[in-house]
Protein backbone atom coordinates (compact mmCIF):
# COMPACT_ATOMS: atom_id res chain seq x y z
CA UNK A 1 0.00 0.00 0.00
CA UNK A 2 2.65 2.08 1.05
CA UNK A 3 4.63 1.59 -2.57
CA UNK A 4 1.20 2.59 -4.56
CA UNK A 5 1.20 5.67 -2.63
CA UNK A 6 4.57 7.05 -3.78
CA UNK A 7 4.28 5.97 -7.16
CA UNK A 8 0.91 8.03 -7.22
CA UNK A 9 2.73 10.88 -5.71
CA UNK A 10 5.60 10.78 -8.26
CA UNK A 11 3.08 10.99 -11.24
CA UNK A 12 1.21 14.02 -9.68
CA UNK A 13 3.39 16.84 -10.63
CA UNK A 14 3.36 15.37 -14.59
CA UNK A 15 -0.32 15.41 -14.10
CA UNK A 16 -0.70 18.88 -12.30
CA UNK A 17 1.56 20.21 -15.00
CA UNK A 18 -0.29 18.69 -18.03
CA UNK A 19 -3.28 20.10 -16.50
CA UNK A 20 -1.30 23.48 -16.16
CA UNK A 21 -0.31 24.14 -19.84
CA UNK A 22 -1.29 22.57 -23.33
CA UNK A 23 -2.15 23.34 -26.95
CA UNK A 24 -4.06 25.85 -27.99
CA UNK A 25 -5.09 25.67 -31.52
CA UNK A 26 -6.24 28.15 -34.12
CA UNK A 27 -6.56 29.44 -37.63
CA UNK A 28 -5.42 33.11 -38.79
CA UNK A 29 -6.80 34.43 -41.86
CA UNK A 30 -7.34 37.93 -43.58
CA UNK A 31 -10.19 39.91 -42.25
CA UNK A 32 -11.07 40.92 -45.99
CA UNK A 33 -10.70 37.87 -48.05
CA UNK A 34 -11.20 35.22 -45.64
CA UNK A 35 -7.75 33.56 -46.73
CA UNK A 36 -5.23 31.96 -44.49
CA UNK A 37 -2.86 34.03 -43.40
CA UNK A 38 0.72 31.94 -43.48
CA UNK A 39 3.97 32.96 -41.69
CA UNK A 40 2.01 34.75 -39.14
CA UNK A 41 4.01 34.93 -35.63
CA UNK A 42 2.01 33.52 -32.33
CA UNK A 43 3.92 34.88 -29.59
CA UNK A 44 3.01 33.70 -25.83
CA UNK A 45 3.93 36.62 -24.02
CA UNK A 46 3.84 34.69 -20.78
CA UNK A 47 6.49 32.01 -21.71
CA UNK A 48 8.17 33.81 -23.96
CA UNK A 49 7.64 30.93 -26.59
CA UNK A 50 6.47 31.22 -29.85
CA UNK A 51 5.54 29.43 -33.16
CA UNK A 52 4.38 30.52 -37.16
CA UNK A 53 1.57 29.72 -38.63
CA UNK A 54 1.36 27.00 -41.80
CA UNK A 55 0.20 27.65 -45.10
CA UNK A 56 -3.22 27.10 -44.19
CA UNK A 57 -3.13 29.62 -41.27
CA UNK A 58 -3.05 26.84 -38.63
CA UNK A 59 -1.27 27.17 -35.65
CA UNK A 60 -0.47 25.15 -32.31
CA UNK A 61 1.05 27.24 -29.11
CA UNK A 62 1.20 25.40 -25.37
CA UNK A 63 -0.43 27.92 -23.04
CA UNK A 64 -2.63 27.73 -19.87
CA UNK A 65 -5.22 30.23 -18.43
CA UNK A 66 -4.44 33.60 -18.58
CA UNK A 67 -1.79 33.77 -20.90
CA UNK A 68 -1.39 36.39 -23.25
CA UNK A 69 -0.94 35.38 -26.92
CA UNK A 70 0.18 38.13 -29.21
CA UNK A 71 -0.40 37.31 -33.13
CA UNK A 72 1.07 39.37 -35.41
CA UNK A 73 2.60 39.91 -38.87
CA UNK A 74 3.90 42.69 -40.92
CA UNK A 75 1.31 45.17 -42.57
CA UNK A 76 -1.48 44.05 -40.09
CA UNK A 77 -2.47 44.85 -36.98
CA UNK A 78 -1.82 42.78 -34.13
CA UNK A 79 -3.92 41.28 -31.76
CA UNK A 80 -3.39 40.46 -28.13
CA UNK A 81 -5.55 37.27 -26.82
CA UNK A 82 -6.30 36.65 -22.87
CA UNK A 83 -6.77 32.58 -23.38
CA UNK A 84 -9.77 31.55 -21.08
CA UNK A 85 -10.86 27.84 -20.49
CA UNK A 86 -13.41 27.60 -23.28
CA UNK A 87 -10.45 28.27 -25.70
CA UNK A 88 -8.81 24.79 -25.39
CA UNK A 89 -12.19 23.24 -26.30
CA UNK A 90 -12.04 24.45 -30.28
CA UNK A 91 -10.29 25.83 -32.62
CA UNK A 92 -9.86 29.62 -32.37
CA UNK A 93 -10.76 31.54 -35.52
CA UNK A 94 -8.17 34.88 -35.86
CA UNK A 95 -8.87 37.61 -38.34
CA UNK A 96 -5.98 40.28 -39.00
CA UNK A 97 -6.50 43.34 -40.92
CA UNK A 98 -4.65 45.67 -42.42
CA UNK A 99 -3.01 48.47 -40.61
CA UNK A 100 -2.83 52.08 -41.32
CA UNK A 101 0.33 53.27 -43.00
CA UNK A 102 1.04 56.27 -42.53
CA UNK A 103 2.13 58.04 -45.90
CA UNK A 104 4.82 59.98 -45.91
CA UNK A 105 4.37 63.90 -46.50
CA UNK A 106 3.03 64.34 -49.94
CA UNK A 107 3.00 67.83 -52.46
CA UNK A 108 0.37 68.32 -53.66
CA UNK A 109 0.89 69.76 -57.09
CA UNK A 110 -2.39 71.68 -58.61
CA UNK A 111 -2.95 70.15 -61.78
CA UNK A 112 -5.04 71.23 -65.14
CA UNK A 113 -8.56 68.80 -64.69
CA UNK A 114 -7.53 66.66 -68.40
CA UNK A 115 -4.24 65.31 -69.94
CA UNK A 116 -4.71 67.58 -72.97
CA UNK A 117 -4.49 70.95 -70.77
CA UNK A 118 -1.61 69.72 -68.48
CA UNK A 119 0.19 68.92 -72.03
CA UNK A 120 -0.68 72.17 -73.50
CA UNK A 121 0.49 74.09 -70.13
CA UNK A 122 3.35 72.16 -69.91
CA UNK A 123 4.55 72.86 -73.35
CA UNK A 124 4.42 76.89 -73.15
CA UNK A 125 7.01 76.18 -69.72
CA UNK A 126 10.01 78.60 -70.03
CA UNK A 127 13.46 76.82 -69.99
CA UNK A 128 14.10 79.37 -67.26
CA UNK A 129 11.29 78.03 -65.65
CA UNK A 130 13.06 74.72 -65.82
CA UNK A 131 16.11 76.50 -64.67
CA UNK A 132 14.60 77.19 -61.45
CA UNK A 133 13.60 73.15 -60.55
CA UNK A 134 16.99 72.59 -60.23
CA UNK A 135 17.79 74.90 -58.02
CA UNK A 136 16.91 72.99 -55.10
CA UNK A 137 18.91 69.75 -56.21
CA UNK A 138 22.78 69.41 -54.40
CA UNK A 139 23.94 69.50 -57.74
CA UNK A 140 28.00 71.19 -58.50
CA UNK A 141 26.91 73.77 -60.89
CA UNK A 142 29.25 72.06 -64.23
CA UNK A 143 27.01 68.93 -63.56
CA UNK A 144 23.88 71.11 -63.27
CA UNK A 145 24.46 72.88 -66.42
CA UNK A 146 25.16 69.02 -68.06
CA UNK A 147 22.03 68.22 -67.04
CA UNK A 148 20.00 71.06 -68.74
CA UNK A 149 21.87 70.87 -72.00
CA UNK A 150 20.47 67.29 -71.84
CA UNK A 151 17.91 66.34 -74.55
CA UNK A 152 16.22 63.86 -72.37
CA UNK A 153 14.11 65.92 -70.39
CA UNK A 154 13.49 62.99 -67.48
CA UNK A 155 17.32 63.80 -65.97
CA UNK A 156 15.67 67.07 -64.75
CA UNK A 157 13.52 64.98 -62.59
CA UNK A 158 15.11 63.77 -59.33
CA UNK A 159 15.95 60.05 -58.76
CA UNK A 160 14.83 59.30 -62.51
CA UNK A 161 18.44 59.86 -64.21
CA UNK A 162 18.76 58.44 -67.27
CA UNK A 163 15.65 56.58 -67.48
CA UNK A 164 13.92 57.22 -70.83
CA UNK A 165 10.44 55.55 -70.02
CA UNK A 166 7.56 57.01 -72.11
CA UNK A 167 6.98 60.12 -72.90
CA UNK A 168 8.20 63.44 -70.46
CA UNK A 169 4.91 64.92 -70.61
CA UNK A 170 2.94 61.41 -69.81
CA UNK A 171 5.59 60.55 -67.45
CA UNK A 172 5.57 63.83 -65.29
CA UNK A 173 1.45 64.13 -65.42
CA UNK A 174 0.90 60.20 -64.47
CA UNK A 175 3.42 61.24 -61.33
CA UNK A 176 2.17 64.13 -60.36
CA UNK A 177 -1.40 62.99 -60.34
CA UNK A 178 -0.82 59.83 -58.55
CA UNK A 179 1.00 62.04 -55.79
CA UNK A 180 -2.31 64.32 -55.13
CA UNK A 181 -4.46 60.54 -55.01
CA UNK A 182 -2.16 59.70 -52.77
CA UNK A 183 -2.76 62.79 -50.68
CA UNK A 184 -6.90 62.67 -51.05
CA UNK A 185 -6.47 59.04 -50.03
CA UNK A 186 -4.71 59.41 -46.94
CA UNK A 187 -7.17 62.18 -45.99
CA UNK A 188 -9.98 59.95 -46.40
CA UNK A 189 -8.52 57.26 -44.10
CA UNK A 190 -7.55 59.53 -41.69
CA UNK A 191 -11.12 61.29 -41.10
CA UNK A 192 -12.90 57.75 -41.51
CA UNK A 193 -10.29 56.15 -38.56
CA UNK A 194 -13.06 55.57 -36.25
CA UNK A 195 -14.74 53.30 -38.99
CA UNK A 196 -11.45 51.59 -39.43
CA UNK A 197 -11.58 50.46 -35.96
CA UNK A 198 -15.11 49.44 -36.19
CA UNK A 199 -14.11 47.18 -39.56
CA UNK A 200 -14.16 43.79 -37.90
CA UNK A 201 -17.55 44.60 -36.23
CA UNK A 202 -19.26 45.64 -39.76
CA UNK A 203 -17.96 42.77 -41.76
CA UNK A 204 -16.31 39.11 -40.82
CA UNK A 205 -17.20 35.45 -41.77
CA UNK A 206 -19.72 35.10 -39.47
CA UNK A 207 -21.57 37.68 -41.33
CA UNK A 208 -20.60 36.43 -44.81
CA UNK A 209 -21.93 33.13 -43.47
CA UNK A 210 -25.55 34.20 -42.51
CA UNK A 211 -26.07 35.83 -45.36
CA UNK A 212 -24.91 33.51 -48.19
CA UNK A 213 -24.85 29.70 -45.88
CA UNK A 214 -21.35 29.79 -47.06
CA UNK A 215 -18.59 28.04 -45.33
CA UNK A 216 -14.60 26.29 -45.64
CA UNK A 217 -13.77 26.44 -49.64
CA UNK A 218 -17.17 27.88 -50.93
CA UNK A 219 -16.33 31.18 -48.64
CA UNK A 220 -13.32 31.46 -50.19
CA UNK A 221 -14.71 31.34 -53.51
CA UNK A 222 -17.10 33.61 -52.77
CA UNK A 223 -14.89 36.42 -51.29
CA UNK A 224 -12.46 35.92 -54.32
CA UNK A 225 -15.89 36.45 -57.41
CA UNK A 226 -16.81 39.96 -54.37
CA UNK A 227 -13.05 41.42 -53.99
CA UNK A 228 -14.07 43.88 -51.89
CA UNK A 229 -11.08 46.45 -50.83
CA UNK A 230 -10.65 47.31 -47.58
CA UNK A 231 -10.72 51.05 -48.75
CA UNK A 232 -14.70 50.58 -49.56
CA UNK A 233 -15.49 48.61 -46.63
CA UNK A 234 -13.96 51.56 -44.06
CA UNK A 235 -16.61 54.37 -46.23
CA UNK A 236 -19.72 51.71 -46.47
CA UNK A 237 -22.21 51.58 -43.78
CA UNK A 238 -22.80 48.04 -41.87
CA UNK A 239 -26.28 48.37 -43.97
CA UNK A 240 -24.91 49.31 -47.32
CA UNK A 241 -22.13 46.20 -46.65
CA UNK A 242 -25.01 43.89 -45.92
CA UNK A 243 -26.72 45.01 -49.34
CA UNK A 244 -23.64 44.34 -51.27
CA UNK A 245 -22.63 41.01 -50.10
CA UNK A 246 -26.69 40.03 -51.30
CA UNK A 247 -25.58 41.94 -54.82
CA UNK A 248 -22.54 39.91 -55.20
CA UNK A 249 -24.63 36.81 -53.51
CA UNK A 250 -26.99 36.79 -56.60
CA UNK A 251 -24.41 37.58 -59.12
CA UNK A 252 -22.09 34.65 -57.86
CA UNK A 253 -25.24 32.10 -57.45
CA UNK A 254 -25.98 33.26 -61.38
CA UNK A 255 -22.26 32.64 -62.85
CA UNK A 256 -21.94 29.44 -61.06
CA UNK A 257 -25.14 28.33 -62.47
CA UNK A 258 -23.75 28.92 -66.05
CA UNK A 259 -20.69 27.35 -65.18
CA UNK A 260 -22.97 24.02 -63.78
CA UNK A 261 -24.63 23.97 -67.45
Amino acid sequence: MKKKFIILFIFLPVIAFSQDRISLIGNVFDGISFFPVAEANIYNFNTKKYNFTNKEGNFEIISKVGDTIIVSKPAYKQILIVVTQEMFDKKQDIALFYKAIVLKEVRVYALPATYSEFKKEFVSVNFSDITKLMESTSLREEDRMRKLSNNNLLDLIPGKVGQAIGHPISFLYDTFSRKAKMERLYQEMVENEKEAERLPQKYNRDLVTSITGLEGEDLLDFMTFCKFSYYDLVRWTPEFIVTQINKKFGDYEYYKALEDN
